[in-house]
């Protein structure tokens, strides 16, 4: 894909001519030690990769004809401070946001304006975890008063699907546009379309709809992957907020 970056997508058929199935190498199974020591000498060849000096990482996703997609990703000292120095400066922000003062302030408040307030302080520390991905973005939870529930940041996942057309995008955002996505942006790279969407929340119920819409409209669908960040880099931005909701209005 670039001098930092490779791409290879791998069959069932072939996975199976030597003794693996797509399963085992997505969960990395003991057998596939030696399928895995392979692929990383010729993708370190291809990239030209100095283990002494450079990281190289991996994710794998299994797609819908049951082949493995691999996505390496080199990265050098440079790359490493970056990636580190910005996650440890939304984690400042984070720490500056959620100070004692801050949380005994919310705690003092009735009513709606304890949920006003904690809402508020959920949508700027969201907004923090976004910036981690690469992007500036405005979360949009709504305050619900007295019913105000609170959500722990870690409730938050970046899901990425791709599609081969736009009228795909526009079905799958008609499908989850009412479960709780608190951003989301579409992308095109190489021809092809990408959702970047926040999922905020704990229900297994709804998580479980977001992947099913996922897996039915999408051709791949990656969880907090680091495919997000390189298409978030590279690709180019169609839509850069609210995503979902503008292709729901689109699709028929």
């Amino acid at each position: 894909m670039n001098e930092t970056t490779v791409e290879c997508s791998i069959a069932a058929s072939e996975l199976h001519e030597i003794g693996l199935t797509p399963e085992a190498v997505i969960n990395g199974a003991e057998n596939t030690s030696s399928f895995f020591a392979q692929l990383n000498k010729e993708v370190g060849a291809q990239l030209d990769y100095n283990p002494e000096t450079e990281v190289m990482m991996m994710s794998k996703n299994m797609m819908m004809d049951g082949s493995v997609r691999i996505f390496a990703v080199k990265m050098s000292n440079e790359d490493i401070q970056k990636a580190t120095d910005r996650i440890r400066g939304a984690a400042e922000t984070v720490l500056k946001m959620l100070t004692q003062e801050k949380v005994d302030d919310i705690k003092s408040k009735t009513g709606r304006e304890k949920g006003v307030a904690l809402n508020e302080v959920i949508t700027n520390v969201t907004d923090t975890i976004n910036r981690i991905y690469g992007r500036e973005l405005e979360p949009d939870i709504p305050a619900q008063g007295a019913e105000a529930v609170y959500q722990p940041i870690s409730e938050y996942a970046r899901y990425m699907m791709e599609f081969e057309a736009l009228e795909e995008a526009e079905r799958f955002s008609k499908v989850v546009q009412r479960l709780p996505i608190v951003d989301s942006v579409l992308y095109k790279y190489q021809g092809r379309f990408y959702m970047l969407a926040g999922l905020m929340t704990a229900d297994e119920g709804i998580i479980y709809e977001m992947r099913r819409a996922g897996v039915e409209y999408s051709q791949m669908l990656t969880v907090n992957s680091p495919e997000a960040m390189f298409i978030a880099e590279h690709g180019d931005c169609l839509i850069g907020e609210d995503a979902i909701v503008h292709l729901a209005d689109l699709a028929r």
